[in-house]
């Protein structure tokens, strides 16, 4: 029986030297590691958790969250519709676009400037001096017309208004028909005035349709084709904008999720700190928490 029991103390004796040294080596670890790879972690996302090894460093750090090339001393706000019309006014595509669809209007109106009416005048004088005859003849005429092409048919009309005012004695008898007097001298004028009205209409020819109603189905067709290209670069342009406006909402709001994770890790620490240096928590569950800083 005192066999049996010494051999039973012995045993226990030795279990408890074996567990006593396991608890020593891992306590040793610990105490390695927290030398080592906790500082490290800590010290490439905190700089100020480095030189903590007291338990009385419980001060809130501030976290930096500058930027480099953002100046964040004069924050700005901006809503969705504002950076919209920011982004449209600043771009150049869409002001590329949008020029290509003003000379498209403007190729337009040039083509429909031919079927617009033209009004012409046309002012004549003449000076006739015949040797020996002293006195000089002078013709005056105003010849004045409104000529205008119809958009459909192929026809157009010219309205015409025509004065003329002669001192030449040939030039007279063509208007008078008949024979003057030798002692007219060429003192008299004679006025002449004529109205008249004109339209032409081609039978077949540029009835249904010609080069100026042909050139100005095609730019009309371009112009659709620029407003469309206008409308999809525009969409395109707003969609980016939206997706980048919210994908801006959502950093920010994780980034304020983070600092807030950063915040209730700090209170921890202080906690763990305070029940360490109560005695109620072991060293180790401070570097777990560091590192998780």
């Amino acid at each position: 029986m005192r066999i049996r029991r010494s051999k039973r103390l012995l045993f226990t004796t030795m279990l408890a030297f074996i567990f006593t040294l396991g608890a020593t080596e891992m306590i040793a670890q610990g105490d390695q590691v927290a030398k080592t790879d906790p500082t490290r972690v800590a010290s490439s996302v905190e700089p100020s958790l480095t030189n903590r090894t007291a338990p009385s460093a419980t001060a809130p750090v501030s976290t930096n969250l500058s930027r480099i090339g953002v100046a964040t001393g004069q924050p700005l706000s901006l809503s969705l519709d504002e950076a919209i019309r920011k982004a449209l006014a600043n771009n150049n595509t869409i002001e590329i676009t949008r020029d290509d669809v003003r000379f498209q209007e403007t190729q337009i109106r040039s083509i429909l400037g031919f079927f617009d009416p033209v009004f012409t005048i046309n002012p004549t004088y003449n000076r006739n001096s015949t040797t020996g005859n002293s006195a000089a003849t002078n013709d005056f005429g105003l010849n004045s017309n409104v000529t205008h092409f119809l958009r459909h048919g192929g026809g157009n009309y010219q309205a015409f208004f025509d004065n003329t005012r002669t001192e030449n004695e040939f030039s007279q008898q063509q208007v008078t028909s008949g024979n003057l007097g030798s002692n007219s001298g060429g003192g008299t004028a004679v006025f002449s005035s004529r109205l008249g009205f004109r339209y032409n209409q081609p039978l077949l020819r540029n009835l249904k349709i010609d080069a100026t109603r042909r050139n100005l189905k095609i730019a009309r067709r371009r112009l659709e084709q620029t407003d469309a290209d206008f409308r999809r670069q525009t969409i395109e342009i707003i969609a980016q904008v939206q997706r980048t406006y919210w994908d801006l909402v959502f950093a920010l709001r994780d980034q304020q999720n983070r600092q807030a994770n950063l915040e209730l890790s700090r209170e921890n620490l202080r906690q763990v700190e305070a029940r360490i240096q109560a005695g109620a928590a072991a060293p180790l569950s401070r570097w777990e928490v560091e590192t998780e800083l």
